[in-house]
């Protein structure tokens, strides 16, 4: 493999958040230290790690000069990015999460294919243990330069045509960002949030950039691990939101051009982590969000068991007013694992109910789990899931969108 020298090209700063993944954390550290592009500066950020991660790093450092080291006290996501981005000389960043891994060729197939864009954006792998699937972004491939190019990025970059489907991919970590750029924009980011930081950084920095590469090279690896498929419910504190959206709201005023279509993708953005993280805090007046047909004292059928189909039966077994009568997804094995009383859909079989919800926030996948249950008999009356016309016509909690001066 032909390997770039250093001293032609620019440099990179390669920043690494570190905490509590020593077991992950040296096939991280060896996919950057073998890249075929030299000319970087690793950046391991231990993030206050209270196992051997630490350590991890400091070893690496001792054996190779473009390794630098933090060590600070636990403060989350955002602020350990901060830390790393403040002391980066690199003219371009990228990003690592200590739990994943790159092709060795990343930053030279970014670098070659880039075109000296202000930001270069790229696909990934998902690992799954067991097997893998490419995320691509859903932007046509190329180099967009002039403003009127540019607008086909942010026309659908938060949100493409379907609810809940970004344009661009919304991770850090498959970007490469001009410092500038990216110092700039992080800095805005409140270290309070913990849920969306990626999108309160990524976004506005596409909008700074004067020249955008997109690439759907699968070159970034992130890993889903053992279990984290049932991630903690644990309640998002409204002040995440309240964060995101202001931020959001003033970096999208300032573009006049792409203003009111870039706060519809604000609009759904904001119903999209909301329905995720804030469900049983919405206040809608509505029986089950954003399920029309679902009314109080109905018994119903959940789908999905992920974050919102969570979300959905917490609330039902609080509220008493909708019986949950079953509950079924596709991974529904992994689920009971972790002590979830979830079946598999012919186990629903003789069920009474009214309504079956598809707790799913992708539309596209929910009409095709749709089309699943009416090929089994139930017809698609009896059928519900979220819709982007229905989230259109409701409007986003008062705590969320009330200016704050």
């Amino acid at each position: 493999m032909k390997f770039i020298e250093r001293k032609k090209l620019p440099q990179i700063s390669v920043i690494v958040p570190v905490y509590n993944i020593e077991k992950y954390l040296c096939q991280c550290i060896d996919s950057i230290q073998k890249q075929t592009y030299s000319n970087l500066e690793i950046i391991l950020v231990d993030d206050g790690s209270v196992d051997q991660s630490g350590m991890i790093c400091d070893k690496y450092a001792l054996a190779d000069s473009r390794i630098r080291v933090i060590h600070k006290q636990n403060r989350g996501l955002v602020s350990a990015r901060k830390a790393g981005v403040n002391i980066a000389v690199g003219e371009y960043i990228a990003f690592v999460d200590g739990d994943d891994w790159i092709e060795l060729d990343t930053y030279q197939s970014l670098i070659e294919n880039g075109r000296e864009a202000d930001i270069i954006a790229f696909a990934c792998y998902e690992e799954y243990g067991d097997y893998q699937s490419v995320r691509k972004n859903n932007v046509k491939e190329g180099l967009y330069v002039s403003e009127s190019e540019r607008g086909l990025i942010y026309e659908t970059m938060l949100m493409d045509t379907h609810f809940y489907e970004f344009g661009l991919m919304a991770s850090l970590w498959s970007k490469l960002i001009r410092k500038d750029i990216i110092v700039k924009n992080q800095n805005k980011v409140s270290d309070q949030i913990s849920y969306g930081e990626d999108v309160a950084c990524t976004f506005p920095c596409l909008l700074d950039a004067t020249t955008i590469c997109v690439t759907n090279m699968p070159l970034y690896h992130y890993r889903q691990r053992q279990g984290s498929i049932v991630k903690s419910s644990a309640k998002v504190p409204r002040s995440n939101f309240i964060n995101i959206y202001s931020l959001l709201l003033g970096k999208f005023e300032s573009v006049p051009l792409y203003n009111d279509v870039l706060k519809m993708q604000l609009y759904f953005y904001m119903w999209f982590i909301l329905l995720a993280k804030s469900y049983g805090d919405l206040g809608t007046g509505m029986a089950l969000i954003p399920f029309l047909k679902v009314r109080s004292g109905m018994k119903i059928i959940i789908y999905g068991a992920g974050t919102f189909g969570r979300a959905v039966r917490e609330y039902c077994d609080k509220s008493q007013s909708i019986k949950v009568v079953g509950w079924a997804d596709l991974h529904y094995m992994t689920y009971r694992g972790h002590g979830l009383d979830v079946t598999s859909i012919d186990e629903l079989q003789n069920l009474e109910f009214d309504v079956v919800i598809i707790a799913v926030l992708n539309e596209k996948t929910a009409e095709k789990i749709k089309e699943d249950f009416v090929k089994k008999g139930i017809s698609e009356e009896r059928i519900d899931w979220a819709k982007k016309s229905v989230l259109g016509m409701i409007q986003l909690p008062d705590w969320v969108t009330r200016r704050r001066d």
